[in-house]
């Protein structure tokens, strides 16, 4: 991250801390939301053991981490600037890596390809979809 191409601000940060903790807040509680969303589709519609549903929850607890990283970037909406080719390289490193873990089984008990896919678009697609109230909150809190 420190190659990043997030603006930085101009002027030295003021660090009010109640209002970035309540806004923190608000993107932590849907993060565990996600979480509990892929409990229930990896118990209840994939039928996973319990080896495998920590390994379809590992994998979404990386994923996410690995997109949480844009949303936490910039302030305002995530596509306002361009990431950084470094990062970018080291998120489809780090989600290749761990994507084939998953699959063949090393180290963690194996699942489907189809399950790794569901459980990368959905870390995506609900990740991405956060960044919405994040950039509202910052926005109602002057962040």
């Amino acid at each position: 991250m420190a190659t990043d191409n997030a603006e930085y601000t101009a002027h030295p940060n003021r660090w009010n801390v109640p209002k970035i903790t309540f806004a923190s807040l608000i993107v932590g509680a849907l993060l565990v939301v996600e979480g509990a969303i892929v409990l229930l589709v990896g118990s209840y519609y994939f039928n996973l053991k319990f080896d495998q549903l920590r390994t379809f929850v590992m994998l979404t607890l990386i994923f996410t981490s690995q997109f949480r990283v844009y949303i936490v970037r910039e302030r305002r909406s995530f596509w306002s600037s361009r990431p950084g080719r470094e990062l970018l390289i080291a998120t489809v490193a780090a989600i290749v890596v761990f994507g084939l873990l998953g699959v063949y089984g090393l180290i963690v008990p194996p699942v489907t390809p189809l399950q790794m896919l569901f459980v990368l678009g959905f870390s995506a697609l609900f990740t991405f979809a956060i960044d919405y109230p994040k950039y509202v909150a910052f926005k109602r809190f002057e962040l």
